[in-house]
């Protein structure tokens, strides 16, 4: 563990800007830093414990083969990596998702939809654990039966938001890889998460935002993928909702408007590392779903009561007594007839008594 506390003490004695910091972790091991303080001390025991406890613990060093080469083209790369689950996946090829955490329903439909379609086609999916977007992509990779990265703003140990606790456990267990830059016993705080995501920028080979409202830190993300020369998407929504505004903003500065998921993929392709073209994960192109609809009973034949409702809904959300006034019913019979349609797949239900049309081809 000599290794680890020299590292851990080149990474808390480095915190000077970008380039410097850089630099000075490129002289090695050997270069001269202070004798590890007390907080070094106690962090290296809580990570050597930590790493002993399972087999699917490991760190890597910047100095490492196992680090990813990826990250090395960062302003600031981290480093020393903390993580938990399969540490090939770190040399692997990804494509993040990213957005908003107060996801409408329909952006959580996109985002669990392209995760699961990126996943079936052999790609990591990478993102960062959060509340919303972040959390549709893991789990929708994961019902892919596909990899899947999360970069925390906490340490490996930790969890946020805590509700997440099982998804990041489901992550490990299913061959996925939890991983972070801030050693075990390190709680999460606020500066932390927009630092951990240029890693997630880093690690990818293209960037989809599915929602972000015009001060989001997923544009930041955008931003550090976009500076690394990867291609960046975005999905566009309603021009009525702020968590669209971010990505036309993006859409109208250059980004990639995605509506299908091998479209990013292609682009992806196009621009991938030598070293990462054989690192796929067992890709058979026989079973590249690269469009795929949503869970919806596509028999189901709405009677025409409902039928005249689903016409009359689009994409843009609509309130139930707005829907209901157009259609000239009361609105107990309308929020009957859209209650069924949600059953059905059909629709789904926003915030404040809102509706939309289900999503079509991921």
């Amino acid at each position: 563990m000599g290794e680890l506390l020299n590292a851990m003490n080149l990474a808390y004695n480095t915190t000077i800007k970008a380039r410097v910091r850089y630099e000075l972790a490129q002289q090695g091991p050997g270069c001269s830093l202070p004798a590890p303080c007390e907080a070094v001390r106690l962090w290296h025991a809580l990570a050597s414990t930590w790493l002993l406890q399972s087999n699917k613990r490991f760190w890597v060093g910047i100095h490492s083969p196992a680090y990813p080469q990826s990250l090395l083209a960062l302003k600031d790369p981290p480093l020393i990596l903390f993580g938990e689950g399969r540490l090939d996946l770190l040399k692997t090829r990804g494509i993040a998702i990213v957005g908003s955490r107060n996801a409408t329903r329909t952006g959580l439909s996109n985002a669990h939809g392209f995760g699961k379609a990126f996943a079936q086609a052999q790609w990591v999916v990478v993102s960062g654990l959060a509340e919303g977007i972040d959390g549709a992509a893991h789990a929708g990779a994961l019902q892919a039966l596909g990899a899947t990265i999360a970069v925390l703003g906490c340490g490996p140990d930790e969890v946020y938001p805590p509700h997440h606790a099982g998804l990041k456990k489901q992550i490990v267990e299913q061959g996925g890889l939890v991983l972070s830059e801030y050693p075990p016993g390190t709680a999460p705080q606020a500066g932390f998460f927009p630092r951990r995501n240029r890693i997630i920028a880093g690690l990818a080979d293209a960037l989809l935002v599915v929602e972000a409202a015009m001060r989001s830190g997923s544009l930041i993300t955008a931003r550090v993928a976009s500076e690394l020369g990867r291609p960046v998407g975005a999905i566009p929504g309603s021009i009525h909702s702020s968590q669209s505004k971010g990505c036309h903003d993006m859409i109208k500065k250059g980004a990639l408007l995605v509506e299908t998921a091998l479209e990013l993929m292609e682009e992806a392709k196009a621009s991938l590392p030598q070293y990462k073209q054989a690192s796929v994960l067992q890709e058979d192109d026989s079973d590249c779903h690269t469009e795929m609809t949503c869970t919806v009973d596509t028999d189901a034949e709405p009677d025409e009561e409902l039928g005249r409702v689903l016409q009359y809904l689009g994409h843009d959300p609509v309130h139930t007594d707005t829907l209901a006034r157009q259609l000239g019913l009361d609105t107990e019979d309308t929020l009957a007839a859209l209650t069924e349609l949600e059953l059905l797949g059909l629709v789904l239900g926003e915030s404040g008594n809102r509706w939309v049309r289900s999503n079509g081809v991921f």
